[in-house]
């Protein structure tokens, strides 16, 4: 009887601490999100905040996934990186495929649809960019009258990344932690010739500073028409475990028109038909 009162006891005591403390009963699991300044994928300020595509796949996954305690952590790609390369458990709604293999991340099946990256120019300097269409990477990196920038850490295309791989060294292109505004602006100053960004990446910055009619774009050879872009976690158990459940989220939403629309966001209305099209063969991907 003694030992009945006291297991009464512990259980009642165990019922009123679940009362009083009910988070640390119910406490919901941490799910650290890494999102970067990057418009128009992912916009964190201003009078576009929240409506980029990524923003619109993370809300949704967020509202899907109610048993995890989301927190959004704005860093650098190259803060991304040395993140996941450290084991830290976190997950980023944005990655293509190559780089988050080569970093064994968890990688969901493809989550967002995009257009090719392009060459970005000024107007008045088309001349020295003479009349190839589509353009040479390693013809116009190994130019000698030209300064090209790129963004350091981020990924663009598997042949892309590769070309810039094979002219790391070069002092005529300058890779930076910058942001793609910053490198923009010196864009527009002359401090360089030319960016490598998406065509509807490169149209939001223009229309932002106002300079729409001066910018050129050329497509990059051996660069696909359209890319996909995953979710992905840190490569240990408990990412493989998180990847699971987004992709159970990820096959019930991807083929509803209102997730599709955030593979559109921000691209003008050619382009969003171009995405339409080859938006069915991402649905036929599943890994």
């Amino acid at each position: 009887m003694r030992c009945l009162y006291f297991q009464s006891r512990f259980f009642l005591c165990l019922f009123a601490a679940s009362l009083a403390f009910p988070s640390c009963v119910n406490a919901k699991e941490p799910l650290a999100w890494s999102v970067f300044d990057f418009p128009p994928f992912q916009i964190l300020e201003g009078a576009y905040k929240g409506s980029g595509s990524f923003d619109g796949e993370l809300q949704t996954l967020i509202a899907k996934m109610p048993e995890f305690e989301h927190k959004i952590v704005p860093m650098s790609f190259a803060r991304r990186r040395e993140e996941f390369i450290a084991g830290t458990n976190l997950c980023t709604p944005g990655i293509f495929r190559a780089p988050a293999m080569a970093l064994n991340l968890a990688i969901s099946m493809p989550a967002l649809t995009h257009l090719d990256n392009r060459v970005i120019f000024l107007k008045e300097k088309a001349p020295l960019f003479g009349k190839d269409n589509p353009i040479d990477l390693d013809a116009l990196f190994s130019r000698g009258n030209l300064l090209g920038a790129v963004v350091s850490g981020r990924s663009y295309a598997p042949n892309i990344d590769a070309a810039i791989q094979r002219f790391s060294s070069n002092p005529k292109l300058m890779i930076r932690p910058l942001g793609t505004a910053q490198l923009f602006q010196m864009l527009l100053n002359g401090d360089i010739d030319y960016l490598l960004l998406f065509s509807h990446e490169a149209a939001f910055l223009a229309d932002k500073f106002g300079v729409s009619e001066r910018i050129v774009n050329r497509p990059i050879a051996g660069t696909p028409p359209y890319i996909f872009t995953h979710v992905a976690c840190t490569g240990n158990a408990w990412g493989h475990a998180v990847i699971g459940k987004i992709n159970a989220v990820l096959q019930t939403e991807r083929s509803q028109p209102d997730y599709r629309k955030y593979s559109e966001r921000w691209y003008p209305l050619e382009d969003q038909d171009k995405i339409r099209r080859n938006y069915p063969n991402m649905l036929k991907v599943l890994q």
